[in-house]
């Protein structure tokens, strides 16, 4: 049977650190050994690290600071002594017959890449990925599956570590879609059998914010230019291949419309999740390659777009940030009573799905230590005097005026269902209060280890 190396890239935390070795330790098969490549971990994490490699057989660490993941991964390939290598990063899980179903798959397929389902949990929501989902009761991914290009930059896969030889293959030393750029010259440059594995999970933790910015860390314009390269690489490899299997691409081709259409997609999360985080140049470079692709769209596919992004509105809306701000959705008037939770509140609106609104607070909350020093100068954000506030918010409001008194953070949802009732105006404040509650109930009960459907 074959032997697998997982390399755990450790940051700072703890426990975390335990959650994630505690999946190792407790995996149904002895056939493989852990690598763990510290980036920097503080003296609490390095102490965790030391207790796991003193006591179990095969865990190894070595340090490597202030590196990214993916130059981590790479000197975690280097150590490997296994056949297979398996990424995890610090703070995630793989469920206990993971690593055994992977070892049955390698040796009845022979496959070159492994796709186990991926499960996300963690303060949002927990659910498993439908498109990871259909990838693990694949027994031979078609490298053009639209389930392979929509699970481009998902983590959770296994590899041979000769491929990395054979290929010459390396993660880019990019801080994010990392995953993608690695997995497109996988699929698209070399000679790679791929099977989904559906005893194998890997469960993700994620926070309230990360939902907002998937796999993008910090949203900036830097990092939206890695992902444009990414899927303009993928793009150009398809039609490559095409033509020379076939002589010829048309326009309507249906893997071509398949790699157009993921691609828009990604635009348009891009769009509606970093609005707040990039520059006018770099929101006009989004607009111009929605141009792009659309025009080289069929028109069956444009209206499947434009139905599932029904509330998309901004190629007439919402040009420029000042746009955005003059001509908002929402607007929502703040008078937060705590503000020890005014970072996470207002951090909560800029990562909705449909982050649309202008923000009124009042003078004191905008001068206390504690208001996020990012969103000081917004555009959408205005700051009126404390004395007769509520009157003077709704006498300036341009959109439909929420109020708002609890520092609860917001689910990144709420902003974008609400932008889709059919509900009257006078409504919308009792679905946006009920809607949080809902949320805020359903945290709090798994924070309690129950689940609220």
């Amino acid at each position: 049977m074959a032997t697998l190396t997982v390399i755990v890239t450790a940051f700072n935390n703890a426990e975390k650190l335990k959650y994630t070795f505690e999946g190792l330790v407790e995996q149904s098969s002895e056939e493989f050994d852990v690598v763990i490549v510290d980036t920097g971990c503080d003296m609490e994490a390095k102490a965790v690290i030391r207790e796991y490699c003193d006591e179990y057989v095969g865990f190894e660490a070595f340090e490597i600071p202030h590196c990214l993941v993916p130059e981590a991964r790479n000197e975690g390939v280097k150590k490997a002594k296994g056949e297979l290598v398996y990424f995890v990063d610090g703070g995630d899980y793989i469920s206990p017959d993971t690593i055994e179903s992977i070892l049955k798959a390698a040796d009845e397929t022979k496959a070159d890449i492994f796709s186990p389902r991926f499960y996300v949990s963690g303060e949002n929501e927990p659910y498993y990925d439908g498109w990871m989902d259909m990838l693990a009761t694949v027994p031979d991914i078609d490298r053009f599956d639209r389930a392979l290009l929509n699970t481009l930059d998902f983590d959770g896969r296994v590899y041979k570590k000769k491929f990395f030889d054979l290929y010459s293959l390396s993660f880019p030393a990019v801080p994010v879609f990392y995953n993608a750029a690695f997995m497109v010259k996988c699929i698209f440059g070399c000679d790679a059998k791929m099977t989904g594995v559906a005893g194998a999970i890997y469960a993700r933790r994620r926070g309230i914010f990360s939902d907002g910015f998937p796999e993008m860390g910090e949203p900036s314009e830097k990092n939206l230019d890695v992902l444009i390269s990414v899927y303009e690489e993928a793009y150009a490899n398809i039609r490559s291949i095409i033509e020379e299997e076939t002589g010829a691409v048309d326009g309507d081709e249906y893997t071509v419309q398949e790699i157009l259409t993921v691609y828009f997609e990604m635009l348009t999360n891009c769009f509606y999740r970093y609005f707040w985080y990039l520059s006018d140049a770099s929101l006009e470079k989004l607009r111009s390659k929605f141009e792009g692709i659309s025009a080289l769209l069929t028109e069956e596919r444009r209206n499947k777009l434009n139905k599932t992004f029904s509330d998309l509105r901004f190629p007439q809306m919402y040009i420029t940030r000042q746009d955005a701000a003059n001509i908002p959705l929402f607007s929502i008037l703040a008078d937060l009573s705590d503000n020890t939770q005014l970072d996470e509140f207002i951090n909560s609106l800029y990562v909705q799905k449909f982050p649309f609104f202008e923000l009124f607070v009042k003078k004191s909350a905008a001068e206390d230590p504690s208001f996020p020093e990012r969103w000081r100068n917004v555009e959408n954000i205005i700051v009126l005097p404390d004395e007769g506030f509520f009157a003077k918010a709704r006498a300036e409001a341009s959109g439909i005026t929420i109020n708002v008194k609890d520092p609860t953070p917001l689910d990144p949802r709420i902003l974008s269902e609400l932008s889709l009732t059919k509900a009257p105006r006078s409504f919308i404040q009792y679905m946006f209060t009920s809607k949080r509650k809902q949320y805020s109930a359903k945290t709090y009960l798994k924070k309690k280890g129950l689940a609220m459907q």
